[in-house]
């Protein structure tokens, strides 16, 4: 059964306990995602309780709010699952003198030990998904990787948080890096796919803004470097083959490059050691992020919880050439007490729509 309506309220778990008395107290809650991975949240409570005579506030005493505890956050309907999981790392208050008093928490998900984890160190003879196994294992997290890269016979980690480490690898294997529960994921963005959300301007659309911009796109893209086993140069290319389904009926920003000015051929050398499968690893994710970002749009809806990064929405009655689907890049998930629930999102399409 399909939910058409819900109560938009936050419910919040901290520590293993949901607790009536703080989702009463809840003023504002901002919760924000990207294509990076990691998820960060923010929530505000009334800090009316008694003051003791230091006139610190009960939220500000750490017997129910904590840094390091455990934060769960649902939005939308009881069934949709936890839109957020992670820790406490910031408390503040702000008391404003004429106006109420607030308290106000932050928390980041679980990629936050990748992060604060710096490390110099090689791995040989090993692909993304493998030392992706590592970094995972040194979390104590699972990883599961569903991405088919080469093999290096050589990467370093030089003074690199494990997060930006593997952020490195998972673009140079055009993959997308997120948390889910204690499983670190990595995936291609074509194979995150599922039922797109379906938002129309003027209904659940609110509001929308979008750019189609040939300055960065490129017809193809190669990568060249050395390599030391064979003793020659490497030249591997990407383009518009390797848009496969993304670009469906649409057309390109190469397509409309070539025809509105010319051919434009790029090329990115690579001063580490290179093989033939790596350089056209890194040359088909790099053209995929730059044609990815041939059409952007910023927009608003109603607040909804299955607007998530790596999520698809198509987007209608937005003008012939930008109806379709699109690939959500950011989030921001809003809830307070005067607009209720509302979501903020960033997209990214290879192409315009075919005009009839």
């Amino acid at each position: 059964m399909t939910t058409m309506a819900y109560v938009s309220v936050p419910r919040l778990t901290l520590g293993d306990s949901f607790v009536p008395t703080v989702m009463g107290d809840v003023v504002a809650l901002e919760l924000e995602e990207d294509i990076a991975g990691m998820a960060a949240l923010e929530f505000s409570l009334s800090a009316q309780g008694e003051a003791d005579s230091s006139g610190t506030q009960d939220y500000l005493d750490r017997s129910l709010l904590d840094f390091g505890m455990r934060v769960t956050v649902t939005l939308g309907p009881d069934d949709s699952g936890p839109l957020f999981e992670g820790s406490i790392t910031a408390l503040g208050a702000n008391f404003p003198g004429d106006s109420s008093s607030t308290v106000t928490l932050k928390a980041e998900d679980g990629l936050q030990e990748l992060r604060r984890t710096r490390r110099t160190r090689t791995f040989e003879d090993s692909s993304t998904a493998d030392i992706a196994q590592i970094i995972a294992g040194d979390h104590g997290l699972t990883a599961q990787v569903e991405v088919d890269g080469p093999q290096r016979p050589l990467t370093s980690q030089v003074n690199l948080s494990d997060l930006a480490f593997l952020r490195t690898l998972a673009q140079a294997d055009g993959a997308e890096i997120w948390l889910e529960d204690t499983a670190l994921r990595l995936r291609r963005r074509p194979d995150r796919d599922g039922d797109p959300v379906t938002m129309v301007y003027g209904e659940t659309l609110r509001s929308f803004a979008v750019t189609a911009d040939l300055a960065h796109q490129c017809t193809d893209l190669t990568v060249t470097g050395w390599s030391p086993a064979d003793k020659r140069a490497i030249a591997e290319t990407g383009d518009a083959d390797d848009l496969g389904d993304e670009l469906d009926d649409d057309t390109s920003g190469a397509a409309v490059l070539a025809e509105a000015f010319s051919a434009r051929h790029e090329r990115v050398v690579v001063a580490e050691p290179l093989d033939s499968a790596d350089a056209q690893a890194r040359a088909r994710a790099a053209y995929l992020d730059r044609a990815r970002r041939f059409v952007t749009g910023t927009g608003t809806c109603e607040g909804d919880p299955a607007v998530r990064v790596g999520a698809r929405v198509s987007l209608m009655g937005v003008g012939a050439i930008f109806n379709g689907d699109y690939r959500v890049v950011r989030t921001r998930h809003r809830w307070d007490l005067v607009r209720g629930y509302e979501t903020d999102f960033e997209v990214e399409r290879v192409g315009l729509g075919a005009v009839s």
